[in-house]
């Protein structure tokens, strides 16, 4: 895997932990005047926040998965097929 595929999953993931905390941090301080005023009735910060935790979360698991796509073949032949096949030659 390529460092630059690489620092790309570790961005998302910093990303969606650092929106993780922050959607916490909103909800916990929800009830405040400091925090209140950013809140909305209908789509309060804390659930964008969390919305964007979710996404980012989910990028950094597709470029993971897009990542572990392309790093080569592997040899999938069980190794008890193989000695299946030593036997079936012997007989």
């Amino acid at each position: 895997m390529g460092t630059v595929r690489r620092n790309l999953i570790d961005a998302f993931y910093w990303i969606g932990v650092t929106m993780t905390l922050a959607c916490v941090a909103f909800v916990l301080a929800g009830n405040t005047g400091l925090a209140g005023r950013f809140e909305h009735r209908g789509f309060p910060l804390s659930w964008a926040l969390g919305v964007a935790a979710i996404i980012a979360f989910l990028a950094a698991e597709a470029c993971h998965t897009a990542s572990a796509g392309t790093t080569g073949t592997e040899d999938r032949t069980s190794p008890i097929a193989s000695e299946l096949e030593a036997v079936e030659s012997r007989s």
